[in-house]
């Protein structure tokens, strides 16, 4: 089996573990934002890797972190799909025709922003090299294959407590970057996923 075949079989039970599983969802009412991302798969020579974003110092929240493609949900926006379709358009030119949405992981909750963000796993189709980066919010990508991120060295965590609450951060260090917060949660996430499908 070559490894094209392999991949392929691989998203189809993806697809598969995504619209079987009971997905938590968190209900929003102010002052919680409701929000999507995109986990941007790209099937690749040698296999599956995710698409991130690098975002500049200049934009509102979370500032020169690793994340998703994605943004708050707009009156227009019918599902939380098409905010994470929409935002990836604004923010890297990635045309929504260009995504199979696979399914959806569990919503995440950011203390620090009031985001409920529900995370759309979609594979890309074709290459990255015509993306453009919206200057005022993603200073540059970042393509991690998947078989880095599941490698144990690159993941750790740390437990915090808040109040009563003790809560889990995931870390991912690839070279100089470092992947954590919500999208550390929501790569934890896609991760267990991904295994389950194996």
């Amino acid at each position: 089996m070559d490894l094209t075949t392999a991949a392929s079989t691989r998203l189809e039970r993806l697809r598969q573990v995504l619209e079987h599983r009971v997905r938590r969802s968190i209900d929003t009412a102010p002052p919680l934002i409701r929000a999507g991302v995109l986990i941007p798969l790209l099937a690749r020579g040698h296999g599956i890797e995710v698409l991130f974003t690098r975002r500049t110092d200049t934009v509102l929240t979370h500032k020169g972190q690793i994340s998703f493609p994605g943004g708050q949900r707009e009156d227009s926006d019918v599902e939380t799909v098409e905010t994470a379709l929409r935002e990836s358009y604004e923010e890297i030119g990635l045309e929504p025709s260009r995504v199979t949405v696979l399914g959806e992981l569990d919503d995440v909750f950011t203390a620090v922003s009031s985001f409920v963000i529900t995370p759309v796993v979609g594979l890309v189709e074709g290459g990255i090299d015509d993306l453009v980066p919206a200057p005022d919010e993603v200073k540059s990508l970042l393509v991690v294959p998947v078989a880095q991120l599941l490698d144990p060295q690159v993941h750790t965590t740390e437990t915090r407590s808040l109040g009563e609450q003790r809560y889990r951060i995931h870390y991912y260090t690839v070279g100089d970057d470092v992947i954590w917060g919500a999208t550390g949660r929501i790569v934890y996430q896609f991760l267990k996923a991904w295994e389950e499908a194996a």
